[in-house]
């Protein structure tokens, strides 16, 4: 399932000329804040046993740790994936092929001198994104926009990026239809993953 993963996750950390994203933005926390990694995420998706899956995403958690101004206080580079295909893989059975939905996380937590700039960095680093919009950064603040690019199989991969003084995160959907609402479900798993630093 990695394989088609490449063309469309990747994330550059050198500057380019593309036209900056336009986050929405709002206030910071007040308090410092880092990224822990549930271990099961949103109630129902359990970490991927993928070793290929994680593999991508701690490269973009690698790739997105440049961005910081410090050395990272904090690290997440992740997969999840349904519950029933980590119970099929367990049970030895076949998976079919009609739903591979996948959740990537890549994100660091450290200092961010300017969140709107660094999100423009990213998104201006990922190949064949395009309708990057801002969406509402909830009341964690900072800096937010998603965009939409294509796996190598056809899939659709939605891509959502927050970045504020605290953390920097993108999360990867791949395979999720328009209507599972990526850009909402970004909200929740943001706020699952940025936590208050102990």
């Amino acid at each position: 399932m990695s394989a088609f993963l490449l063309a469309a996750t990747g994330c550059a950390a050198q500057e380019d000329t593309s036209a900056p994203a336009a986050g929405a933005q709002s206030s910071p926390p007040a308090v410092a804040m880092r990224v822990d990694r549930p271990t099961m995420l949103l109630g129902t998706w359990p970490e991927s046993v993928d070793r290929g899956l994680r593999d991508r995403a701690e490269q973009n958690m690698s790739n997105v740790k440049k961005l910081l101004s410090t050395e990272p206080t904090s690290l997440v580079g992740t997969a999840y994936v349904r519950a029933e295909e980590v119970h099929s893989r367990e049970r030895g059975l076949h998976i079919p092929d009609d739903d591979q939905r996948v959740i990537m996380i890549s994100a660091v937590s450290g200092t961010i001198t300017d969140p709107t700039a660094t999100l423009d960095k990213i998104f201006g680093g990922i190949p064949n994104v395009t309708d990057v919009r801002p969406v509402p950064p909830g009341p964690l603040g900072g800096t937010t926009g998603c965009g939409i690019g294509q796996a190598e199989t056809g899939l659709r991969v939605d891509i959502c990026v927050w970045s504020d003084h605290h953390t920097l995160g993108m999360v990867t959907f791949v395979g999720f239809a328009k209507t599972d609402d990526p850009q909402g479900v970004f909200g929740q798993i943001r706020a699952e993953v940025e936590q208050p630093a102990k």
